[in-house]
């Protein structure tokens, strides 16, 4: 049996509600690291107001851009493990799709 005009609009319909969801956790996900960040960086702005001497603000400025670059490493590892799982779930879809079509015509 041929794939109905029905059956694919309602793939692509499911596939895009799956990329929608994971469109708003990926956002969510942005919006959590931009918040992190900012109150990191309010927080090295307090040390550094606290630090009584040039040596301090330099080990101060090393450390937080040390922990910046750690950071960063770890949100980018996070996100491309969110936009991965993002693909795979909006292509989902479109896989159990082509599967049934070709069982379909194997049959």
């Amino acid at each position: 049996k041929a794939p109905t005009l029905e059956s694919a609009a309602d793939t692509i319909e499911r596939s895009f509600r799956a990329a929608g969801e994971g469109t708003v956790a990926v956002n969510c996900k942005l919006l959590d690291f931009a918040r992190a960040n900012v109150n990191s960086g309010f927080d090295h702005v307090k040390d550094l107001a606290a630090a009584r001497s040039p040596l301090r603000v330099m080990r101060l400025q090393m450390e937080y851009w040390h922990d910046c670059l750690e950071t960063f490493a770890s949100q980018a590892q996070e996100l491309r493990a969110l936009s991965v799982e993002l693909v795979a779930n909006a292509n989902e879809p479109i896989r159990q799709q082509l599967r049934r079509r070709v069982k379909s015509t194997a049959a």
